[in-house]
């Protein structure tokens, strides 16, 4: 292929056409989707927006983009809001579809939508706008020199772009999107507003200035000359980097001697060697820039061997659960996460084991639990004055794919210290919004009830990733969850932990439900549901983590509790402590396989009214028993009190009406309420 695409750049020459050899970090904006020009005046303010022409095509602007995500002057934003709710949703759609048929719809309508959404950017959203109009903007800078008056325009464009407060951009944003919505009504304009449907929507900002010909200049900072030249002064800087060999200072700005040797490694018992950055000599694209080996990232000896020195350190086997913990039995690759605060304690704390989790916890139990090292944990981060800018826990996680030699940064984060304090109790009030649920286990060989557990970050990883399947009995290895977004559940909030929470309790549903019936069954008979060690902890775990998940999304116990579908799952349960009753007196024992609410709870799933229809018919032997029931009958005080929970909750159920098919959050309070147990039994 290469022969054939050297005679045709021959070709091309030879018709006058010129090539442009652009550099490799000034690449193209993306074709499709939504793109608007952002035009700043003198302060950073946004003086007007306008939206290309339909025929323009975005892909002949250029932006500047070392690493995903920090770009100038073009970078991706969400939409500014997202729906409270499905019927929100719904009404934007509707306003979609009548601009698409030519039907007005006036900005009013569109305020009062606006009412009824959430901001839809985080404080990630935020941090990676300002990376754009900081970072990006800085290294572009650093790589022009001296800018012709010709080109000013770029330069007046670096200068304002740095004024810009990103706090107040996202509502300076809005006012000129409505401003724009109520002269044109742009369906364009909608997406730029408003995120619908499960996929995250975002559009092309981009930056320019429209009074370049006031400052003397001869282009707009986005036109296709000014960005030739652009590219031009980058492979410039570019060449002269790769002929310079005497360096005087490094990447860190640190002494330079030695830069050009080859980078250190540390030697870890998970990852093997873990060479500290790796470089592939052989590359093309890295040779044609000269950004081979120690060109690309100039580190001096001093630098290295401290960073060598901090590594050996932070993964020391006495740190382990501390700063460094093993989760490749929780993620299946190798893998290490480290976690520390900036600020070191007299104690160190097991910030690493308050993610991952302890597996060695047979000496002490209790002291192993999330609530046992967050107390430790929380406690030590107080002490070390909180309230500090620069005190921060810092995580960042090392992972090498099977087949690779590399070792790779897969999660890198930074959070203040009362962050993650509150983080941690935020989390253990969200495992506890369930209601009484106990789980029959073996301890010692003997059947015992356990309490649900409270999960660590990486047993979420865990439990998303299995699927169970022939009734609860066969564990499947599944992927479609990471560390990343467990961490993202504990320490991070806002719409995308929401939507986050919502696709976890899908999976949940999905590939957890016989399992949960199953464990279910087992304790209405008193019996234990036996599976395979291995995955036993899951049993105390999944409970926690649906109540988790529904308090992220707002959803409490208090609340939810009351609702139709958690009634409809304490029906059926109550049904099948019923019929167990039944069976152990009228047929002296012989219990089926299935009680006659956990054989109806896979319909209750999909469609509740037909579950209980069916029910109605199968419990009247049972009720008509449970009444004739009298004198010093065994259980006769039990078999009372689940006739009177049956009655109580047909009256609520009547009272508040059902709805003919469940969401996803409707079946995990329906599960939590089938697995909900009484005082009584």
């Amino acid at each position: 292929m290469l022969n054939e695409l050297r005679d045709l750049s021959r070709s091309l020459i030879a018709s006058g056409i010129e090539i442009t050899d652009w550099h490799p970090n000034f690449d193209k904006c993306p074709k499709g989707g939504t793109a608007c020009f952002i035009y700043l005046n003198e302060s950073g303010d946004i003086k007007n927006i306008a939206l290309p022409e339909p025929d323009f095509d975005v892909t002949t602007i250029r932006k500047w983009e070392k690493a995903n995500g920090c770009s100038f002057p073009a970078f991706n934003v969400p939409s500014l809001f997202i729906p409270n709710d499905d019927e929100v949703s719904k009404e934007i759609n509707q306003v979609k579809k009548s601009l698409q048929k030519g039907q007005p719809v006036d900005s009013a309508k569109i305020n009062e939508l606006i009412d009824n959404c959430s901001m839809n950017w985080n404080e990630n959203t935020l941090s990676k706008i300002n990376l754009c109009l900081t970072r990006a903007v800085r290294e572009v800078e650093e790589q022009l020199g001296d800018i012709p008056i010709k080109y000013s325009s770029i330069q007046k464009l670096f200068e304002r772009a740095k004024n810009l407060d990103t706090k107040s951009f996202h509502q300076k944003l809005k006012l000129q999107i409505m401003q724009r919505y109520s002269e044109s009504m742009k369906l364009s304009l909608l997406d730029m507003l408003f995120q619908t449907g499960t996929s995250a929507r975002k559009f092309q900002a981009i930056c320019d200035i429209d009074d370049w010909s006031a400052i003397g200049a001869s282009y707009p900072a986005n036109h296709p000359v000014v960005q030739k030249w652009l590219n031009d002064r980058f492979m410039h800087f570019s060449d002269t980097r790769r002929m310079a060999v005497d360096i005087e200072k490094d990447a860190f700005n640190d002494s330079a001697v030695g830069w050009e040797e080859k980078l250190p490694s540390v030697r870890m018992s998970i990852l093997g060697n873990v060479i500290l950055r790796a470089m592939n000599s052989e590359s093309p694209c890295q040779k044609r820039y000269g950004m081979i080996d120690a060109f690309s990232f100039p580190v001096g000896a001093n630098a290295r061997r401290e960073m060598k020195g901090s590594l050996e350190w932070l993964s020391d086997e006495t740190r382990k659960k501390k700063t460094w913990i093993d989760l490749t039995k929780k993620v299946e690759n190798a893998t290490i996460l480290f976690a520390y605060p900036t600020q070191k304690p007299e104690t160190e704390p097991e910030l690493a084991g308050l993610m991952g989790g302890i597996e060695e916890a047979a000496a002490d139990p209790d002291g192993a639990t999330f609530s046992a090292i967050a107390s430790r944990v929380t406690q030590t981060l107080r002490g070390i004055s909180t309230g500090a800018s620069d005190n921060e826990v810092r995580i960042f996680v090392l992972a090498k794919r099977p087949g690779d030699a590399r070792t790779k940064v897969i999660v890198s984060r930074r959070y203040t210290a009362e962050h993650t304090i509150i983080s941690a109790e935020q989390w253990q009030a969200g495992c506890r919004n369930i209601p009484n649920i106990k789980i029959r286990q073996f301890e010692d060989k003997m059947p015992v009830w356990k309490d649900c557990l409270i999960p660590f970050p990486a047993e979420i990883v865990w439990c998303l990733n299995t699927a169970w399947r022939r009734q609860g009995t066969y564990a499947k290895r599944v992927h479609g969850f990471s560390i990343d977004d467990a961490l993202n559940l504990l320490l991070d909030e806002g719409n995308e932990v929401k939507r986050f929470s919502r696709r976890a309790i899908d999976a949940i549903v999905r590939n957890c439900a016989s399992l949960l019936l199953a464990i279910g069954q087992g304790n209405t008979r008193f019996s234990v549901f036996k599976m395979n060690k291995k995955y036993e902890k899951q049993s105390l775990l999944l409970p926690s983590i649906l109540g988790l998940l529904l308090y992220k999304n707002g959803i409490e116990k208090g609340g939810f509790m009351n609702s139709p579908a958690y009634l409809v799952g304490r029906f059926l349960g109550i049904a099948d402590d019923l019929h167990l009753k039944y069976c152990q007196h009228v047929r002296k024992g012989s219990i089926p396989p299935q009680l006659v609410g956990n054989a109806l709870m896979p319909t209750a799933l999909e469609t509740p009214e037909k579950a209980l229809s069916m029910l109605s018919q199968r419990i009247l032997p049972y009720q008509a028993w449970a009444k004739t029931l009298s004198g010093d009958e065994k259980d006769i005080g039990l078999v009372k009190y689940f006739l009177k929970q049956i009655g109580e909750i047909s009256n609520q159920l009547k009272e508040a009406g059902l709805s003919p098919t469940c969401s996803d959050t409707d079946k995990a309070q329906m599960l939590l309420g089938y697995l909900s147990r009484s005082e009584n039994n």
